[in-house]
């Protein structure tokens, strides 16, 4: 779904090490019903997690869980996250995604497997400033 608003600061990308909170999406098949504590958005099940992993250890928590870190797909889940994430942590805080561009030189992709295609970031994300940046966040600075 294309739009016309421009995200001014809807993506940071956070280095591999700092300690952040972060969303996780459960896989389809498995979320035909949303357990407790989850929250359902267009067939697939979404939780906050109000606690504080690198990236890389979100990923592998979510897998345990049967998901991934969310990926994101247009601008009506993005604002969907966001309002999750508000709900969650009571600010915009910023929180881990599943892009990662970890062993492709400019070239991301989400954990999940869907095609990275949603492309309404703020001007010139995702940029892996300084070159260590392999890992997406959101909501830098709670603005968009």
């Amino acid at each position: 779904m294309a739009s016309g608003l421009l995200f001014l600061l809807l993506l940071g990308i956070g280095g591999n090490v700092s300690l952040q909170k972060f969303l996780f999406i459960c896989l389809p098949f498995f979320c035909r019903r949303c357990p407790p504590g989850w929250t359902k958005y267009d067939n697939n099940c979404y939780q906050f997690q109000n606690q504080q992993l690198e990236w890389a250890k979100a990923e592998t928590f979510c897998k345990r869980h049967g998901g991934h870190l969310t990926s994101i797909q247009d601008t009506d889940q993005y604002n969907f996250i966001r309002e999750l994430i508000f709900k969650g942590a009571g600010t915009n805080q910023k929180s881990w995604v599943g892009g990662t561009n970890a062993g492709w030189v400019h070239m991301w992709r989400w954990t999940d497997g869907t095609p990275f295609t949603f492309d309404s970031w703020g001007p010139g994300e995702p940029n892996n400033q300084g070159g260590n940046e392999h890992c997406m966040d959101m909501n830098l600075f709670g603005t968009r």
